[in-house]
């Protein structure tokens, strides 16, 4: 744990080093900030909103903690798009966020994927403890790795895998693990998994045995880009947006709450 640690931490330097770099070479349009799992729906969105009239979108893609983590540390961007609630919460404890702008936009759901197009014989939550390595986001700071640690302590296994845990810095990259053989299983959003044809899903967990997964969205505070982020936000609560999530796989929260 302390050396992926270590790891998150570099990555989180190098992530504003290069935000920085591109607002120093005077980038136009907005900057977004995006979990890792929105990946593929957002750059198809930003293509769209663009398309549309609106401005060019340029997005910084990191694990939500990372990403709170470098707005907490100065980074600056117009629209931060989180995995769960606490990282925003993290960031509008600052006083980061414009006043009304946040609301929920997405849901998600948790799978257990298998490297290869599909896995022979039956499967069940109880083998993950006989498996020699799971794939995880980090389970102590990515979204997607609490979430997938909660529901291992409600099946009561989490003790038995922990230290066989492979974690990584974002979900994406446990979906690199499983995909690449390094692992087994892996336990990532049901998005990411359907982004790939590496790895099969063998188990999808029920939602009633994991937090809600929801993913806020809010407008910072401060910014140059006011009325094309005002803009962006109401994109993403069109038609055309749910479109694109839904194909992605997300399920859109309709009343924002």
């Amino acid at each position: 744990m302390k050396r992926t640690g270590w790891i998150v931490a570099m990555a989180v330097l190098t992530s504003l080093a290069l935000v920085a770099s591109r607002r120093r070479a005077g980038h136009e349009g907005l900057l977004v900030f995006a979990a890792a799992s929105l990946r593929d729906a957002c750059t198809e969105l930003g293509r769209s909103f663009t398309a549309r009239g609106g401005a060019t979108v340029h997005f910084n893609f990191a694990g939500s903690n990372e990403l709170a983590y470098q707005l907490l540390a100065g980074a600056h961007a117009d629209v931060f798009l989180s995995a769960d609630e606490l990282q925003m919460d993290r960031v509008e404890s600052a006083e980061l966020l414009a006043a009304g702008s946040r609301r929920a936009l997405l849901s998600n759901a948790l799978v257990v994927i298998a490297p290869g197009a599909e896995r022979a014989g039956p499967f069940s939550p109880t083998l993950l403890a006989q498996a020699d390595r799971i794939a995880i986001a980090h389970p102590e700071a990515v979204p997607a790795g609490r979430y997938a640690r909660a529901w291992l302590e409600r099946e009561g296994i989490w003790e038995t895998v922990r230290d066989r845990v492979a974690p990584a810095p974002h979900v994406r990259g446990a979906l690199a693990t499983v995909a690449a053989g390094g692992a087994p299983f892996g336990i990532v959003y049901r998005t990411d998994a359907s982004s790939s044809d590496a790895v099969c899903v063998v188990f999808a967990v029920p939602g009633e045995r994991v937090p809600p997964i929801r993913y806020p969205v809010a407008r910072l505070a401060r910014i140059e880009h006011e009325a094309e982020a005002r803009a962006f936000l109401e994109f993403l609560a069109g038609d055309a947006a749910r479109a694109i999530f839904e194909r992605h796989g997300f399920g859109v929260i309709a009343d924002g709450r």
